[in-house]
């Protein structure tokens, strides 16, 4: 069934399958890209919902690109490519990044349409075939759609983040997480992009360890792509577990969004302006408390003012889910906040004012 082959420091594990037969409208080639490093815990049901798509199977084809230290994720992709009989294809990422795992696999893939996937992630059956549709009815570049926060674990702190990140307070309105109405945007999450979106503007930029998908959108799109959105498209995202996990994802979220400002007009927007400034305001506030007075209520209003919103977000998400989320919703807020706006002035201060940013070379491991 396997056939092995080795190119350089990729090597290639792939079910044998027939050339693509006619199909009605002459549907494209679909490749689902999917960089991971020791994605055991997860893998195997993404691979399951991939699987389970209703899009032709001689027409897709799965590669995992694999960056990790051990073999247990390799093996779990190639237990499920027995189990499914899925056009699967392994590549080895000696880097550990995810930027070099994607341009490894867009550089490798055979399809018309790329679609970035990740290994901690599900899509329904009708993801593949959802997302050719509308890339055809819409004649789009790039389309994205709704991704859904979710746990792998019955527990209250991971259900409660995903509820958190699910909601509209919790990172400020992105379309792709809140997003009711169909248009065009310039950041899809897990899009599908035309294979010419790389041969004309060039692939991931890797020396960003986040962010990477975010700057190459907001290139493409620059230059004139369109990306269309639409909720119809949905997929789930297996959010952090714990609260020290999600504060270092937004961390490092922030800090390396501020690598793209002054590259990218559209980079930096007021959502993620909020968090910062708002720690910033607070910890000001502290500090001048003590010598002006009247920084005493500017400091209790700003607390006062986050207190409510976080208050009435968290209530709202418990009555419509379960009381017991409540006060593990409401810790939330605070650590994806914190978190991003700490990053946020940090990278300021290391990428641009100490000059960082031009010495960055390769993403880090991850």
């Amino acid at each position: 069934m396997y056939k092995m082959s080795s190119s350089g420091n990729i090597s290639d594990l792939e079910v044998n399958s027939e050339p693509g037969k006619d199909h009605e409208g002459s549907l494209p080639r679909v490749s689902v890209v999917i960089p991971v490093r020791n994605e055991e815990k997860y893998l195997g049901s993404c691979l399951e919902s991939i699987a389970a798509q209703d899009y032709p199977h001689d027409l897709l084809e799965i590669l995992v690109v694999d960056g990790s230290q051990n073999n247990r994720t390799s093996n779990i992709a190639r237990q499920y490519a027995d189990k499914n009989h899925l056009n699967l294809r392994i590549l080895e990422n000696p880097h550990g990044n995810t930027p070099c795992g994607l341009n490894i696999g867009y550089k490798n893939a055979r399809g018309d349409i790329f679609i970035h996937f990740i290994g901690h992630a599900i899509m329904p059956s009708d993801f593949v075939s959802k997302n050719i549709s509308y890339l055809r009815e819409k004649n789009a570049d790039a389309v994205g759609g709704l991704v859904e926060s979710a746990s792998i674990e019955d527990k209250i702190v991971p259900k409660a983040i995903g509820y958190a990140l699910n909601s509209l307070f919790g990172l400020g309105g992105v379309t792709a997480r809140t997003g009711t109405k169909e248009r065009y945007i310039d950041n899809p999450s897990f899009g599908a992009y035309k294979k010419e979106l790389f041969q004309k503007y060039g692939y991931i930029d890797e020396r960003l360890t986040r962010n990477q998908d975010y700057e190459f959108n907001q290139r493409i799109t620059s230059a004139g792509a369109k990306i269309y959105f639409t909720p119809e498209i949905r997929s789930k995202y297996y959010n952090r577990t714990s609260y020290g996990s999600l504060f270092k994802e937004y961390f490092n979220a922030a800090r390396w969004r501020t690598f793209m400002i002054g590259r990218f007009v559209r980079a930096v927007r007021l959502r993620h302006l909020a968090p910062p400034l708002f720690f910033l305001a607070v910890i000001l506030s502290i500090g001048l408390s003590f010598f002006i007075k009247p920084f005493t209520w500017i400091l209790l209003g700003l607390l006062g003012i986050y207190s409510v919103v976080a208050l009435g977000f968290s209530i709202g998400l418990s009555i419509r889910t379960s009381l017991r989320f409540f006060p593990a919703i409401l810790i939330t807020y605070p650590v994806i906040h914190i978190g991003y706006g700490i990053g946020f002035i940090i990278g300021i201060f290391e990428f641009i004012l100490f000059g960082k940013g031009k010495k960055v070379i390769k993403a880090d491991a991850q």
